[in-house]
């Protein structure tokens, strides 16, 4: 178990000093020496856990990514059991806790295919709530349209919020991005309610 957590410090040890090196100076600016310098850790220990740079920089962001997926399907389960808390707070919240992973996620830099990644899952849990929720009929715009507006919506708020220091907390931009998106999304699809996503 202590070895375990020895793992785990390196490891963030390793994303932070990328995270920190990445927002300073740019991803293809940066060597493995600078970020093992930066962590205080020698060049071996890098390897030891990741192939490259690249491995470890895909290895951070997927972890976020991973994590962010299980909390809003948590989160949509118990919207469909009665329990409504916006699944668009929970985004900022984690955003905000990750601040520096989530600039560099939404910056793509070195990572534009797991900036594709969560806008398709951010698109595909929206589609299945919509479709979930869609009275009889074919609704004006098809949902793969609205899901997708939807979720670069969703992206393009993180980054503007992060990139401006979150001036806002993240219960306001949860408001903020539902009052904006809300009653355009409903009266376009034709729903009464989505559950979790008022």
């Amino acid at each position: 178990m202590a070895e375990d957590r020895r793992v785990q410090r390196t490891r963030k040890l390793l994303r932070e000093a990328l995270m920190e090196l990445v927002l300073e100076k740019g991803y293809d600016a940066i060597t493995v020496q600078d970020i093992t310098d930066r962590a205080n850790l020698g060049r071996a220990t890098l390897y030891l856990h990741y192939r490259d740079k690249e491995d470890l920089l895909y290895n951070s962001l997927e972890e976020i990514i991973d994590e962010l997926t299980e909390l809003v399907e948590a989160r949509i389960k118990q919207a469909a059991n009665g329990e409504s808390q916006s699944p668009y707070l929970l985004a900022f919240t984690h955003a905000a806790e990750n601040a520096d992973l989530y600039r560099v996620l939404l910056s793509g830099q070195g990572a534009t295919n797991l900036q594709a990644r969560l806008r398709d899952y951010i698109a595909g849990t929206v589609r299945l709530v919509i479709e979930a929720n869609l009275p009889k009929g074919k609704p004006d715009i098809p949902v793969d349209v609205a899901s997708n507006y939807l979720a670069g919506a969703l992206l393009m708020h993180l980054e503007w919020w992060l990139r401006k220091e979150m001036p806002y907390s993240a219960e306001e931009m949860s408001d903020f991005f539902t009052r904006l998106s809300g009653s355009g999304m409903r009266d376009a699809l034709g729903l009464q309610a989505v559950p979790g996503f008022e």
